[in-house]
């Protein structure tokens, strides 16, 4: 695994790298991260997007994470902690990563990083994720990083090509 991998908070002038980011992966992130296409379909809809998830951070809505391969280099992927329930408290966590920096361990320490965050900095108690179960590399970052199998939602998610599917729901707790 590498051990190199910077993760901040997204900024704003952070637009045009994660615009190019999205139009390289768009088609492999369409069917899974339907929002975040829609919200890059051009720089300036993708810095607007942006000063969007900065506000809903200040509010404590909803987090977007930057992971970058060195400082002040371009967002090479995301993390996101979203859905949040502060009666349990609880949240869910998303994640991708450029194809061309799959399998360096980098959405591993991502996940890992996002998971910290969110215990002791948010104080949640548990932190979950759903996943597709073919997306097998997913599911290994998730129990890498000490998520546990909860169960299959069935018919739980319909995808931006319109696809119906299952999903694995794993969870860690603090």
């Amino acid at each position: 695994m590498s051990d190199s991998v910077i993760i901040e908070p997204i900024e704003k002038d952070d637009y045009q790298g994660l615009f190019r980011l999205i139009e390289a992966e768009r088609e492999r992130l369409l069917p899974y991260f339907p929002v975040t296409c829609a919200h890059c379909s051009d720089p300036r809809a993708t810095r607007s997007y942006i000063k969007d998830m900065i506000a809903r951070a200040k509010r404590k809505e909803f987090f977007c994470f930057a992971m970058r391969d060195y400082e002040g280099g371009d967002p090479i992927g995301l993390v996101f902690l979203k859905e949040f329930d502060w009666t349990v408290p609880k949240c869910e966590t998303a994640y991708f990563i450029g194809s061309i920096y799959e399998r360096k361990g980098l959405t591993t320490l991502g996940v890992m990083w996002a998971v910290d965050h969110a215990f002791t900095q948010l104080n949640m108690e548990k932190v979950f994720a759903r996943v597709d179960p073919l997306n097998v590399a997913s599911c290994k970052v998730l129990q890498y990083c000490g998520f546990e199998l909860e169960g299959t939602l069935r018919r739980d998610y319909r995808t931006a090509d319109g696809r119906l599917l299952d999903l694995q729901l794993f969870s860690v707790l603090k």
